[in-house]
């Protein structure tokens, strides 16, 4: 009898993931995936102790899980931003930063098969980190792209697809579209409410779908030393996240996935009176050393997978892999078997 009641009070007890409710085993059928290159979770600091700050946690802070990756492939100890962002997508370490690259499947091909719908936010890039440097590749990468829609914050040509955030698109798979308010060379519209119009564009009226942002732009200036427009890009990006986890909250079969490389560490100051001249004097701020490993933050749908220590490459396998819940077996669907 006593065993009955205890089987009985388990099945019904609520499950938990970092103080917060969270539901274990279920299958994320609307993935949103972030990759921000050169941040470290201690970069927080330019939000949380430079002024103006908003209070209250940021959503770096509100993920569900927070694990780590090793950086390194079979060929560098520190290979670059867009090699590890190759690598995390294809799940393969032998990146080499050439047009066999692009020969291993990305994400968006495996789960264009499955009937998902993908879609690729890059921002401002330069034009060696651009995703957009497979379509120089004649064979290797000419069908690297074909099943995701594609959006670039950058300068277009004539003959160039466009969007705006004022105005109503239409995408197609395997098409580039380039942000209108870039047309000089300098883009006036904001990183996070060009994804944040993309994205609702994007996902309507979609129950499987993978939307990616690539970012290297945060990382650019950190390297850059300017630490103002580094803080302004942080802000774009943790209020992109936000968004997101907030559609998550709505959608229990939502997975915001937030993945870091070529991350940077800075010579924050000691004492807080240093503070104001770290703000003050953007020549203060150095980026030390690239770190060997990189974070990685879930929110919602097999958040659960994403804590521990693991390589870059097993990101991708973790997003689909099975779990067991109160002892019942869930019915995956893997596309990479």
């Amino acid at each position: 009898m006593y065993s009955l009641i205890f089987l009985i009070g388990s099945c019904a007890q609520i499950t938990s993931l970092n103080l917060k409710k969270h539901q274990f085993g279920k299958i994320p059928t609307k993935i949103i995936w972030f990759q921000v290159a050169g941040f470290s979770t201690e970069h927080l600091a330019m939000l949380k102790f430079t002024g103006p700050a908003k209070p209250g946690a940021t959503a770096f802070e509100e993920s569900l899980c927070v694990g780590q990756a090793w950086d390194y492939n079979l060929y560098k100890l520190r290979p670059s931003a867009q090699e590890t962002f190759l690598t995390q997508v294809s799940g393969k370490k032998n990146i080499k930063r050439n047009c066999t690259d692009y020969k291993h499947k990305p994400i968006w091909s495996y789960l264009g098969l499955k009937g998902y719908k993908s879609g690729v936010f890059e921002g401002e890039s330069y034009k060696t980190q651009s995703i957009l440097s497979s379509q120089s590749c004649k064979d290797e990468g000419e069908g690297y792209l074909k099943d995701a829609i594609v959006w670039k914050m950058g300068k277009s040509s004539k003959k160039s697809k466009i969007f705006h955030v004022n105005e109503k698109n239409s995408y197609k798979a395997g098409s580039i579209y380039y942000d209108k308010s870039c047309k000089s060379g300098e883009c006036f519209t904001t990183s996070s409410r060009n994804i944040e119009n993309t994205f609702k564009s994007f996902s309507k009226n979609t129950r499987n779908f993978v939307y990616v942002v690539r970012n290297f732009q945060y990382r650019n200036y950190l390297q850059a030393n300017k630490f103002k427009e580094a803080k302004a890009e942080l802000i774009e990006i943790n209020s992109a996240i936000k968004k997101m986890q907030e559609f998550a909250k709505l959608h229990s079969d939502a997975l915001v996935l937030v993945t870091t490389a070529d991350v940077k560490e800075l010579n924050f100051p000691k004492s807080g009176k240093e503070w104001r001249r770290f703000e003050r004097y953007t020549k203060n701020i150095k980026t030390v050393n690239t770190k060997l490993v990189s974070n990685v933050y879930a929110t919602g749908a097999r958040a659960e997978n994403f804590c521990g220590v693991y390589n870059q490459n097993n990101i991708l396998s973790r997003i689909f892999s099975g779990a067991k819940q109160q002892g019942l077996e869930f019915s995956i669907i893997n596309p990479f078997e």
